[in-house]
Order: structure tokens, then sequence, then C-alpha cells
């Protein structure tokens, strides 16, 4: 009855140790999950706040491309706009993310910021337009066209970005698990390279 006995205790004691390995990767799982849905949460909150602040000036900034829309109602949205920009860029500084996702939240991170620098490319042409008409014409066309190309391009490889994050298992960020490929974020054009000018006439494309 003794070696029963002590062969009892030690099956006992290995599923004891099973069990707490296995409550321990189940725990590891859980927190792994809650982290990559954060995360996940998170971007999608930013894709949607990104679009709200980018798309309607940019299709403002088509009207005016297609000499349709008025100049002074950009101006008055574009502080707004602007400031929506700089505010979802600082939160996705700040968004927790998976350690093996921290390349992918840094190119959330760069579409926002190359988004408010078109901003500030749009103000500089609202400026030449508004204020000095003439003499200025095609330095605010370029600055306005570049602006809008570069608020466009931002927003589509940030949407991009979010949705490859929204595809990403738990299981694919496993310690142990076989390396999913993590695509980089795609170089845009930035259409921002000094002396080059995509319109060397600087008027709007139709085509834009």
């Amino acid at each position: 009855m003794s070696g029963e006995a002590g062969l009892s205790l030690v099956l006992l004691l290995v599923l004891g140790v099973a069990a707490v390995l296995i409550l321990r990767r189940v725990a590891r799982l859980a927190a792994r999950t809650r982290e990559l849905q954060g995360f996940q949460h998170g971007a999608l909150t930013l894709d949607a706040r990104f679009a709200a602040a980018a798309g309607p000036l940019v299709a403002r900034l088509d009207e005016i491309r297609r000499r349709a829309g008025d100049p002074k109602v950009v101006e008055a949205m574009l502080p707004d706009a602007s400031e929506a920009l700089r505010a979802a860029a600082a939160d996705a500084r700040v968004l927790p993310a998976p350690r093996p996702l921290t390349e992918l939240r840094a190119g959330l991170v760069r579409e926002l910021d190359r988004a408010v620098r078109a901003t500030e490319m749009v103000e500089h042409g609202l400026d030449a337009l508004l204020t000095v008409r003439g003499s200025r014409e095609l330095e605010a066309q370029t600055s306005l066209k570049r602006g809008a190309l570069n608020l466009r391009h931002a927003q589509s490889a940030f949407h991009q970005l979010v949705m490859e994050i929204y595809a990403i298992r738990p299981a694919d960020i496993a310690p142990r698990a076989p390396a999913r490929p993590v695509t980089p974020a795609r170089a845009v054009p930035t259409y921002l390279v000094d002396g080059i000018d995509p319109d060397p006439d600087g008027s709007f494309d139709p085509r834009m």
C-alpha cells in the first residue's frame, strides 16, 4: 500500500505541475490577447479620427483645384483639422502595443506626422492665395496641391497599416511562434522634394 500511495502522490504532483503550467500558458495567452485587442481597437479609433480630420479638408482642396471652392472655407476649417491630427499623432505615440508590433505603431505615428506637415503646407498655400494674389499664385497652387497629395497619401498609408494590424492574431505574436512577416510602412512619395514640382506649371491637375 505504501508503494501505491507513493505512486499516487507522484501522479498527483505531476498533474498539479501540469495544471500550473497550463494555467500559466492560458494566462499569458489571455494577457497577450487583451494587449493585442487594445492595440487594434486603438488603431481603428485613430483611423476614424484621421479620416474625420483629413477627409473633408482634402475634399475642399479638390474643389479649389477645380476652381469651384472658396479658399476662405478651407482657411476656416484648417485649424481644427490640424489640431485633430496633432492630437491623434500624440495619442498614437503613447498607444500601448505588443513588443513585436512597435514598428507598426511607429508607422502610424509617421503617417500622422506627415499629415500634420501637409496641413502646414496647405496653410502656407492659403496664405499666399488669400493675401497676395498674382505674383504668388503659382506658389499658392503648388503648396495647396502638394499639401492635398500628402494628406491623401498619408491617410491611405495609415489605413493600410491599420488593416494589417487588425488582421494579426494573438498566435502571430507569441514569443516562440514562427515569425509572421510584418510589413514595414511602405514608402509613399511625399512630393516635398525641394526644387521638384510634379506639375511644373504649378496649376492643379484634374487627375490629382
